[in-house]
């Protein structure tokens, strides 16, 4: 997938994220775009990867089910997987995990 097929997809996507939190105290910290697609080094086949942070506590459950529809239609429509993980501002700032030190050396906010 080439930049400007992207550039759609995470607009959408980032619009959908943050009127969806907008009436829970604004609850989106940021949403991080984050492995091959934010290197620039996808295939045409590679899937949108997306670290969404968010200013409280997270249950990663509950947010799975409140943004899997709209999320599953959006990479339907575009032919595309696109996978959420779901962090709380804290976790991401002092979690040391492998995954969020890559994330934050190579992800790209949106």
């Amino acid at each position: 997938m080439t930049y400007q097929q992207l550039t759609p997809i995470l607009t959408k996507l980032r619009h959908y994220t943050e009127n969806l939190y907008a009436d829970r105290l604004d609850r989106l910290d940021r949403l991080i775009l984050f492995g091959s697609q934010a290197r620039g080094d996808a295939e045409q086949d590679s899937d949108i990867d997306i670290l969404v942070v968010l200013k409280d506590e997270v249950d990663s459950w509950t947010e799975i089910k409140r943004t899997g529809d709209f999320i599953s239609q959006l990479g339907l429509k575009n032919n595309i997987l696109i996978c959420n993980i779901f962090v709380s501002a804290q976790e991401y700032l002092e979690q040391n995990t492998a995954l969020l030190r890559n994330i934050k050396r190579e992800g790209m906010t949106i």
